[in-house]
């Protein structure tokens, strides 16, 4: 090992700052800050404890690990229209891996602050069975170097372009920018789903605000704490929202003029956008209750109408399953019995899509549920989502069909990230019913289906969302704006 790693030992720039590393990791406390030289990294080398060294990284050098064939699909796919020709002009090496490799860029002094590290997973697993992962790696991490040896494989990293050679060209100005506003498929919002029925698209903005605000820099783990100052750039913001950068600064005045941002000024590439408080913006839709919020993907913003009215289908859905459960309990009483003590009969949607044996339900069809007369459910009534929603029973019916959802617009084509959805109609057999004439049936709403009469109840949606809750201090906001009307 002595004589593979001295020659590059003594070859690599002096700049550069290394680390003794066992297998993939550096092994010894405090290596971010310690600095190490040369020979005490050779000594580690020769005393066994060290497999090879990795370079620290940030302080101007930035790499990309693209690691496997998902990963350089993924780099693709977010460089766009810009040219990856610096990833071939630029110091890289490999494990050796198929479809494995890293990028070594410098980073100008002035662009460093705007750099992060960022992770993304790809969804794809590699044949070791882990996932697939492109990762751009700054401050507080490091890459191991070539002539190390890779645990996996036994065999050392060897250089594609030996910085010698080629040394690490600038990082162009796009790759900063993905570093700098990528957002993670964890980055969530608090989506207060009602608001939107006031504001329309502007909420887009007022959200993108409160993801971005300036204190997740300096909270851990990267969430805001809310300091009411968002930043963001304007190329970011149009490829989160899938916008054009015209018509995401006719948002932001939108949203100035509704009262959903105080202010927003334009720094060079950076928006500062003064967004208003939680409480404000709900006096000012005027909303006696806040009604649901969920939790929800930075990347769903595009599609945040078609969000909003599955966040009241699933609100509705677990409404409906807690008078469902108090009838329960009232009926279990009144029989003299402890509801404590008796397990619920109620079937939620993902036990109804997903158990062996679906309780008390006799058939399962493409587009309904078919279920006996003592079956419990829960689910939502398009007329009420729609009404809490603020649109037509059409409009919430287009949401939450996938004939809908999966085909995108003609023209920007919009909507070709949304999911599809599972959505049932319960159908209730009446077996009393039987022999009744068919006009009759009809007359009452009732389906005649496979030789039996079915009463059609509330949809049944399979929906992911997670429903969270907000405190609020409106009685002090609400003094506020009185004030102000006065």
């Amino acid at each position: 090992m002595q004589i593979q790693v001295l020659p590059t030992l003594l070859s690599l720039p002096e700049n550069w700052p290394l680390v003794p590393v066992s297998g993939k990791r550096p092994y010894q406390k405090n290596w971010v800050s310690r600095q190490y030289d040369r020979l005490e990294i050779l000594a580690e080398l020769e005393s066994g404890k060290a497999t090879g060294m990795g370079l620290k990284l940030g302080n101007g050098l930035l790499a990309v690990d693209i690691d496997g064939e998902s990963a350089a699909k993924l780099l693709i796919k977010l460089a766009g229209e810009n040219n990856l020709a610096a990833f071939s002009a630029t110091t890289a090496w490999t494990s050796g891996r198929t479809g494995r490799k890293q990028c070594l860029f410098s980073v100008p002094e002035s662009d460093c602050h705007r750099i992060r590290y960022r992770k993304i997973l790809t969804g794809i697993s590699g044949e070791d069975g882990k996932e697939e992962c492109l990762e751009f790696r700054w401050l507080g991490h490091q890459s191991v170097l070539p002539p190390s040896i890779h645990p996996g494989t036994g065999k050392p990293y060897t250089w594609i372009n030996n910085p010698l050679e080629i040394p690490p060209v600038s990082a162009p100005e796009w790759l900063i920018e993905l570093c700098e506003n990528w957002h993670s498929e964890y980055a969530t919002i608090n989506f207060p789903a009602r608001l939107y029925a006031h504001f329309g698209g502007q909420m887009r903005i007022w959200l993108l605000a409160r993801r971005f605000d300036l204190s997740r820099w300096s909270s851990p783990g990267g969430k805001p704490t809310g300091c009411g100052i968002g930043t963001f750039t304007l190329l970011g913001a149009s490829r989160i929202l899938h916008l054009c950068k015209r018509r995401v600064y006719e948002l932001l005045r939108e949203a100035k003029e509704s009262g959903l941002i105080r202010d927003f000024k334009r720094e060079g590439k950076q928006i500062n956008i003064y967004y208003t408080s939680f409480e404000k913006v709900v006096a000012i839709a005027g909303l006696e209750k806040v009604g649901p919020i969920a939790a929800i993907d930075i990347d769903d913003l595009s599609n945040l109408h078609i969000l909003a009215t599955e966040i009241e289908a699933q609100h509705q859905q677990k409404l409906s399953l807690y008078c469902k459960r108090q009838e329960e309990i009232e009926k279990l009483k009144a029989q003299g019995k402890d509801p404590g003590k008796i397990p619920s009969r109620i079937v939620q949607p993902r036990t109804l899509h997903t158990c062996e044996i679906p309780a008390r339900v006799l058939v399962m069809g493409s587009r309904f549920a078919y279920g006996d007369s003592n079956f419990e459910f829960y689910g939502g009534k398009q007329e009420e989502i729609a009404k809490n929603r603020g649109v037509s029973k059409s409009t919430a019916s287009r949401h939450l069909c996938n004939s809908y959802r999966m085909e995108p617009t003609p023209v920007q084509q919009k909507r070709s990230g949304v999911p599809p959805i599972i959505k049932k109609q319960l159908l209730e057999k009446l077996p009393q019913l039987k022999g009744m004439p068919a006009d009759l049936g009809a007359e009452d709403g009732l389906l005649f289906l496979h030789e039996h009469w079915w009463k059609p109840h509330t949809n049944i949606y399979l929906l992911e969302h997670r429903l969270v809750s907000c405190r609020r201090r409106r009685s002090r906001i609400q003094a506020k704006i009185d004030k102000e009307k006065l």
